[in-house]
């Protein structure tokens, strides 16, 4: 309980731009921070500055998942409102904690966490629209920022502390710092009315995209749901966001009066539930073959076919080669021609390596839809492993143009260019496989040796200096 109390406080105390460590008892005093001090790192933006700070501790401090899919999913959501309402996606970043807790926040700068514990209690891809527009809000109407007073209510130490705290969960770390950290979560703590600014924004911002704002007060009703059903403790979501049940009525009530239609499907063309599938799968949860709306009403029964192609997409992403092998065969005998299929047997096939029939599963993809990504990952890995480097490249190449958060296809690109003596190009992909990997420091090395090593009249050049540029003025 006393972590579901603490890690609120990460929201609270973001802003103050600190930099956590393990040990709190040997962090050394540092000078206030308020966004009017002079900028972080030489930082022209001191939000942007405040942020990257804090990003660099978290990085240390949090595991994040990287799972192509999600990532991407994630990204894709936050990238479509924040250029339907006119913000450059560049300047934002979307994380995905990996931590059980139903928790999400926006640091200065457009720096956004969202934990893995919220998105598996999510109900919809419009529920997760509805979260990341009401933290783009809050970053978009510089909620951090309404007061200044509270920007230098503490150091970093102190911030550290409680990140350490938090982290440890319980025990004598916890116990030394939740008085103070408490005192200074009172100061921080964003208003009523900051939140529902970020509501009514929100619903602006998604009235201007494909995404339907009524999943707002959808992810209002599951949180609820949680807090008075689920026996568990609050949602650290409903302790950094007050009000959560009186919000809702606001929302439907904004909702009712603007007449806001709901949409019958959801945005995008995603499959919620086979990204709730690989999330839960990567966790080590049991699979369940029956889905549920928050109040506890069944949804409905999977049917045949799309159990068995949910079984196979868990045993996959799981590790259980052999059953997953079966499951998709199941679901391909019910429906012989969905590409998605094919594409998730052929990586079956490679990883149980049995070349020929993962390249006849790819093959017969690529045929029925040229949308997935992982034919063409598969057919570039085959022929990378017969030695026949460009035709390797160009798979590689329209994998990553499918799936452009992936960091594996930007390793396997740069073994090919190595083979084939391509230097400037094979570091420029290691560059990118580090960045993806949340290693900018590893990036910035392999970007300034490709640099070194690229001839004159190159247009990867371009592309080195951009994503150079890109890690100094973002941090990541």
């Amino acid at each position: 309980m006393r972590f579901v109390l603490l890690f609120p406080l990460i929201l609270l105390l973001s802003c103050a731009g600190g930099r956590p460590h393990r040990n709190p008892d040997t962090t050394p005093k540092s000078p206030q921070v308020s966004p009017r001090d002079h900028a972080l790192d030489h930082d022209l933006d001191p939000k942007k500055a405040i942020g990257k700070k804090f990003l660099q501790a978290a990085r240390k401090e949090f595991s994040f998942i990287k799972e192509p899919e999600i990532v991407t999913a994630v990204n894709q959501v936050g990238r479509e409102i924040l250029e339907a309402i006119g913000e450059d996606p560049s300047a934002f970043h979307f994380l995905i904690v990996k931590q059980n807790q139903a928790n999400a926040f926006a640091i200065p700068g457009g720096y956004i966490f969202i934990f893995d514990g919220l998105l598996n209690k999510l109900d919809s891809i419009d529920a997760l629209a509805g979260v990341l527009s009401h933290e783009i809000a809050h970053v978009t109407r510089d909620h951090h920022f309404k007061d200044s007073k509270k920007m230098g209510a503490i150091d970093l130490a102190t911030m550290a502390a409680v990140i350490g705290a938090v982290l440890a969960g319980e025990g004598e770390a916890a116990a030394s710092v939740i008085a103070p950290a408490t005192n200074i979560a009172l100061k921080l703590q964003f208003s009523r009315k900051n939140e529902e600014e970020a509501d009514f924004f929100a619903i602006k911002y998604l009235q201007e995209t494909q995404y339907d704002p009524a999943g707002l007060s959808d992810f209002f009703k599951t949180l609820a749901f949680y807090k008075r059903f689920a026996g568990a403790p609050i949602p650290a979501y409903l302790s950094t966001h007050p009000g959560v049940e009186g919000r809702r009525a606001k929302v439907d009530a904004f909702l009712r009066n603007r007449s806001v239609k709901r949409r019958t499907e959801n945005a995008g063309n995603q499959d919620w539930g086979r990204l709730l599938t690989i999330l839960r799968a990567k966790e080590g949860e049991e699979m369940e073959m029956t889905t549920t709306h928050p109040s506890g009403q069944e949804k409905a029964v999977l049917s045949k076919e799309r159990g068995h192609y949910l079984s196979g997409l868990f045993a996959l992403k799981s590790g259980r080669l052999k059953r997953a092998e079966r499951e998709y065969q199941e679901a391909l005998r019910l429906h012989p021609d969905n590409p998605r299929y094919y594409a998730d047997l052929a990586q079956v096939y490679t990883r149980l390596q049995k070349v020929v029939l993962a390249k006849e599963a790819a093959l017969k993809s690529l045929q029925l839809s040229g949308e997935e990504a992982a034919p063409h990952a598969v057919l570039g890995m085959i022929a990378q492993a017969e030695d026949r480097h460009e035709e390797a490249i160009d798979h590689l190449e329209a994998a990553k143009t499918r799936s452009p958060n992936d960091p594996f296809l930007h390793l396997q690109l740069a073994q090919s260019f190595h083979a084939l003596s391509m230097v400037a190009e094979e570091y420029f992909h290691l560059g990118r496989y580090h960045r993806l990997d949340l290693a900018p420091e590893k990036a910035l090395r392999w970007f300034n040796k490709a640099r070194l090593k690229i001839k004159k009249g190159n247009p990867l050049m371009r592309f080195i200096k951009r994503e150079i540029e890109g890690i100094k003025r973002e941090g990541i």
